[in-house]
């Protein structure tokens, strides 16, 4: 149980944070959209090393193909969100997770973004 909250609280941190620099990068740049708006929210994430931003977009958007079986459109900030969450934690040195990361996400990220 106690794990469950650690993750939990990991993970409303991360997505926080990302959804801040969302909101930043889209004021600054109205005219950014998808890959290049998740890149540059990635850049200045600076919880991720500026070299593996490309290489962890690109992961997302080869594992969104599995996500769109399940009726989604494709990359949008939400996959690069669960992708980057679940990256960050096992940066953190943490092999799998109790809790549905997606699930969190999805309950703090709007689907239209």
């Amino acid at each position: 149980m106690f794990l469950a909250f650690k993750e939990k609280r990991f993970a409303k941190r991360v997505i926080q944070h990302l959804l801040e620099k969302y909101s930043a990068v889209s004021i600054e740049n109205p005219d950014l959209s998808g890959k290049a708006l998740y890149r540059e929210i990635l850049m200045r994430t600076q919880l991720i090393d500026p070299l593996l931003v490309d290489r962890l977009l690109q992961q997302a958007e080869d594992s969104v193909d599995q996500w769109t079986a399940s009726g989604r459109d494709g990359l949008g900030f939400r996959e690069v969100a669960h992708f980057f969450t679940l990256a960050q934690y096992q940066a953190a040195g943490h092999k799998g997770t109790v809790v549905s990361l997606e699930q969190i996400v999805n309950s703090r990220i709007s689907a239209n973004l």
